[in-house]
């Protein structure tokens, strides 16, 4: 089975960011550069939550990476994300396939979508977490401990 190696990240895994685990996913995949979704991105306190949905006129900005061992890499961001393969109860995220637009072309991709209610949840109205973080000091503080 060929597993898709693209991933789509969106926010504490952006390259510009400067997390441990951007900096660890970075050293172990390709960038293909920076991409759109349509969805709405959250403030979750300490990082972004992306809700994706096809009839938003929103957009999530992000970046995509092409992992080059997906096998053994997505357990660590499963973990790091909270997903697990067969959860008791509802999590966080869901790690699941969606389209994403790079460069005009259209690119299957993994995300680690929000699962929980938004209705609470502030809004990042740009849809895009590097013009947002750097204004938060809880989400710089969540990125320069790792967690």
């Amino acid at each position: 089975m060929i597993m898709v190696k693209e991933l789509f990240v969106y926010g504490t895994l952006m390259q510009d960011t400067d997390s441990a685990m951007a900096r660890f996913l970075h050293a172990r995949a390709t960038s293909r550069g920076i991409a759109y979704l349509p969805g709405r991105l959250y403030d979750l306190g300490s990082y972004p939550g992306a809700v994706f949905d096809l009839n938003e006129s929103g957009t999530i900005t992000g970046q995509i990476y092409s992992l080059r061992d997906p096998e053994a890499i997505f357990p660590i961001l499963d973990e790091y994300e909270g997903v697990s393969e067969h959860p008791a109860e509802p999590e966080e995220y869901i790690r699941e396939l969606v389209p994403a637009s790079l460069d005009g072309e259209t690119v299957p991709c993994w995300i680690y979508r929000y699962n929980f209610d938004t209705t609470p949840l502030p809004l990042i109205p740009s849809g895009n977490y590097l013009t947002y973080y750097a204004k938060k000091l809880t989400h710089r503080q969540f990125i320069e401990k790792g967690r």
